[in-house]
C-alpha cells in the first residue's frame, strides 16, 4: 500500500494527479478479477485503456447498493478462500451486504483510521476507550481500535456497556478520549445529570462521534450535537463512514466539515440525474475507493445527501470535505406538500425537553400518499409536552404529523427488534407491504 501522509497538503493539482494513478489501479483490477465489473462494463463497451485519469471517471456507469445485494460476490476482486476478514453492514436500509477484506484491506483501514484520528487531535500516548462493539461483523469497532494502535494511542473496548460501569472504569483508567455513537453521549450526559456526576470533571479531553450527525448543514450544532457539547463541552469532532468503502471521513479540529482521504477515496456529488454537482450543492455522495483489493468499488452511490467542499480548509489541508449527511436518499418524505428528510424531524423533536428517545415511521395511506408517525419516548404524557412537540414541529419541520407517546423502554425495544446492531429512529413502511401499527 502507498501511504502518503502529506497528500492532505499537496497543491490541488498534485493531488489529483495521485489521484488519477491510483484511480488506474482500481479500474484494471475490477475489470479483471470482478466478475460484476467485467460484465457491467462489458456491456456499456468500456475497457481499462479508456481511463486515463479522473477526468474520464464520469464516462463509467454508477454502481449501487442493490447491485451488491443482487450479486455480493460479484463484487469481489479476490477469490474468498484469500480474504482475511469478513465484515457487514447492519441490514438496516436493506439486505446485509458482506465485504471480504484481505490483510492488505485491513492495514489500510487501520491507516484510513490513524489519519482520522490525527485530524481529531488524537495522539500517541493518549488513552481511548472505544465505547462500540467490536465484534458481530461490525467494520466500525476493529477499525477505530486498529487505528489507534497504529497511530500509538493505547485502546480500552469497553464496548456499549451500562452507564454505571462507564463511570467506574472512567474513574479508574482516567482516558483522555471516548470513541461512540453520539446517542451514547448524550446517555452519558443524562445519567450523569441524574447522579449529580460533573461530565466536565471526568478527565475526557477527546471525543470521537460515529453515526448520526451532530451538526446542521451549516455546521452549527443540532440539538443532540448541543447537548453534547453543552454536557462536555466543544471536545467532540464527528465522523462519516461507509461499511461497503471501508474508508471513514473526519472531521479537523476546525470542525468545517469532514475531510477525505484523497489517497484512499474520492468523492463526488450528484444530482438525480447522475450529474455532477458543484461545491455547497447537495446531492448524493458517490465513492470510488482506491487501493483496495478484495472488494473496490468505482463511483458508487451511497444514498446518503449531503455536498462537497473543495476550498483549502483552515487546518492548512487540501482534502475535499463533505459536509454534515442531511439524510438518506430513498428515506425523503413527501409529507402533505413538504418534502423533508427524517433528520428534520428528528432535529426538531430533540430540541424539546424531556425526549428520551423515538422512533419516525412512514407509511403509505389508503391516499398513496406519505403517511408519518412520531413514537417519543418520554417520562411525560402531558398535554402541554404534547403541544410543545407539535410546535417544535411545525415550527423547524413546517409538518404537524401524529405523535405517540410511550415509555423510553417501548421506544428502545422498537429500536432494536429483531437484533439490530444500531437503534433504527427511521422506520419506512413505504414498500414493505406492512401495514403501521
Amino acid at each position: 500500500m502507498k501511504t502518503r501522509y502529506d497528500i492532505d497538503r499537496l497543491p490541488p493539482e498534485e493531488m489529483y494527479s495521485v489521484q488519477s494513478e491510483l484511480l488506474l489501479g482500481t479500474v484494471a483490477r475490477v475489470y479483471e478479477n470482478s466478475a460484476f465489473y467485467r460484465k457491467l462494463y462489458d456491456d456499456h463497451g468500456v475497457v481499462p485503456s479508456d481511463i486515463r485519469g479522473l477526468d474520464d471517471l464520469s464516462t463509467l456507469p454508477f454502481t449501487t447498493r442493490q447491485d451488491i445485494e443482487k450479486d455480493n460476490w460479484g463484487f469481489l476482486s479476490i477469490d474468498r478462500k484469500d480474504s482475511a476478514e469478513l465484515v457487514s453492514t447492519t441490514g438496516t436500509t436493506g439486505n446485509p451486504v458482506y465485504v471480504a477484506m484481505t490483510s492488505h484491506d485491513l492495514e489500510r483501514l487501520a491507516y484510513n483510521e490513524e489519519k482520522s484520528f490525527t485530524y481529531a487531535g488524537a495522539e500517541k500516548g493518549d488513552l481511548f476507550f472505544i465505547d462500540v462493539t467490536c465484534d458481530n461483523l461490525f467494520i466500525a469497532g476493529i477499525a477505530y481500535y486498529s487505528g489507534l494502535i497504529r497511530l500509538g494511542a493505547s485502546v480500552v473496548r469497553v464496548g456499549p456497556q451500562n452507564m454505571a460501569r462507564q463511570f467506574d472504569l472512567i474513574k479508574k483508567l482516567k482516558p483522555r478520549g471516548v470513541v461512540a455513537v453520539p446517542s451514547f453521549m448524550a446517555q452519558m450526559a443524562r445519567r450523569a445529570l441524574e447522579h449529580g456526576v460533573d461530565t466536565k470533571k471526568l478527565g475526557l479531553q477527546k471525543i470521537v462521534l460515529i453515526g448520526d450527525s451532530v451538526r446542521n448543514d451549516d455546521f452549527s450544532l443540532n440539538p443532540l450535537g448541543g447537548l453534547i457539547s453543552e454536557a462536555f463541552g466543544n471536545i467532540f469532532c464527528s465522523t462519516y463512514g461507509i461499511t461497503e468503502g471501508q474508508v471513514s471521513f473526519c472531521e479537523c479540529l476546525q470542525r468545517q466539515g469532514l475531510h477525505s482521504h484523497p489517497d484512499l477515496v474520492f468523492a463526488e456529488i450528484v444530482d438525480d440525474d447522475g450529474k455532477s454537482l458543484n461545491d455547497g450543492e447537495s446531492g448524493e455522495l458517490v465513492l470510488t475507493t482506491l487501493q483496495i483489493e478484495g472488494m473496490p468499488l468505482v463511483r458508487y452511490k451511497t444514498g446518503d445527501i449531503t455536498y462537497k467542499l473543495s476550498a483549502p480548509c483552515g487546518c492548512g489541508r487540501n482534502s475535499v470535505r463533505i459536509g454534515p449527511v442531511l439524510g438518506r436518499k430513498h428515506q425523503r418524505l413527501k409529507y402533505k406538500g413538504v418534502t423533508l428528510y427524517p433528520k428534520t424531524i428528528e432535529n426538531a423533536i430533540l430540541d424539546v425537553d424531556d425526549v428520551v428517545n423515538y422512533q419516525i415511521e412512514a407509511s403509505t395511506g389508503e391516499d398513496h400518499t406519505d403517511h408519518v408517525l412520531i413514537r417519543v419516548g418520554s417520562e411525560r404524557n402531558d398535554s402541554m409536552f404534547r403541544s410543545e412537540l407539535t410546535d417544535k414541529l411545525r415550527s423547524k419541520a413546517r409538518v404537524s404529523p401524529e405523535i405517540k407517546l410511550m415509555n423510553p423502554e417501548e421506544i428502545t425495544a422498537r429500536q432494536f427488534e429483531g437484533g439490530s446492531r444500531k437503534a433504527v429512529t427511521f422506520l419506512d413502511l413505504r414498500n414493505s407491504g406492512r401495514k403501521a401499527e
